[in-house]
């Protein structure tokens, strides 16, 4: 499928944020999804998953937290992480999914989200807040703490059909939590799908890291083609 891709600009609040937008080939009718990036910035990677949900019929937006720069390394990436403000980040990422709402490309009434790793937690934390998602896709993101009784009431919020997915040797994301993560959710009538790829560590779709598995990331990717499309080709 033939796409087109650029940089676009989007306002609210006073602010003005950028981001990178790929869609078809073609005027509007699109299901449209945001696309939040992972620690490392609007990189290579970031724009590649960008364009390949719009080879797959989607207009997608990826808005760039961190205006501009991008990690090379792991201590650069942390630092801009570190860095990050939350509260205005979330605020950019509602303006990101107005601005699909709003654009003629897209016909659909719900966005869909898919976050990784630091963009995970964000997306986490936005549908925690009740923002309506027409489908909510985490890689390798987005855990909180089992014994405080204000994630439970987080999860309890969320209200978009959710896909998780996990690497079985991902440090940061122990399989215990996505296991009860995946307890809550069935136990809260949410609508969900856990994949956890047991031999996968952090960073596994990202070609760029040494993480990468082809398999597991080629799975991973047809099953959240599939989820995407499922949830929001018909909203």
């Amino acid at each position: 499928m033939l796409i087109h891709s650029q940089i676009v600009e989007f306002k609210g609040d006073g602010t003005s944020t950028y981001g990178y937008l790929a869609h078809p080939k073609g005027d509007s009718g699109f299901p449209a999804v945001v696309v939040l990036q992972e620690w490392w910035g609007i990189d290579t990677h970031i724009q590649q998953v960008t364009e390949h949900l719009a080879q797959e019929g989607f207009a997608a937006l990826a808005p760039d937290l961190y205006r501009g720069q991008v990690a090379t390394t792991t201590e650069e990436a942390q630092e801009l992480s570190q860095k990050l403000d939350r509260v205005q980040a979330l605020q950019e990422i509602e303006q990101a999914i107005h601005y699909l709402e709003t654009s003629p490309l897209v016909q659909a009434k719900q966005v869909g989200m898919i976050g990784f790793g630091m963009g995970a937690s964000l997306a986490a934390m936005l549908a925690s807040t009740g923002q309506k998602l027409g489908a909510l896709v985490l890689f390798y993101g987005g855990r909180g703490d089992p014994e405080n009784s204000s994630h439970e009431e987080a999860i309890q919020a969320m209200n978009a059909p959710f896909l998780g997915i996990y690497g079985g040797e991902d440090q940061a994301i122990p399989v215990d939590y996505v296991r009860w993560l995946e307890e809550k959710l069935t136990t809260l009538g949410k609508e969900h799908r856990i994949i956890v790829y047991p031999e996968a560590s952090r960073s596994f779709l990202n070609p760029g890291q040494e993480a990468y598995r082809p398999d597991d990331a080629s799975d991973a990717w047809s099953q959240t083609v599939t989820w995407l499309q499922d949830h929001l080709a018909q909203a």
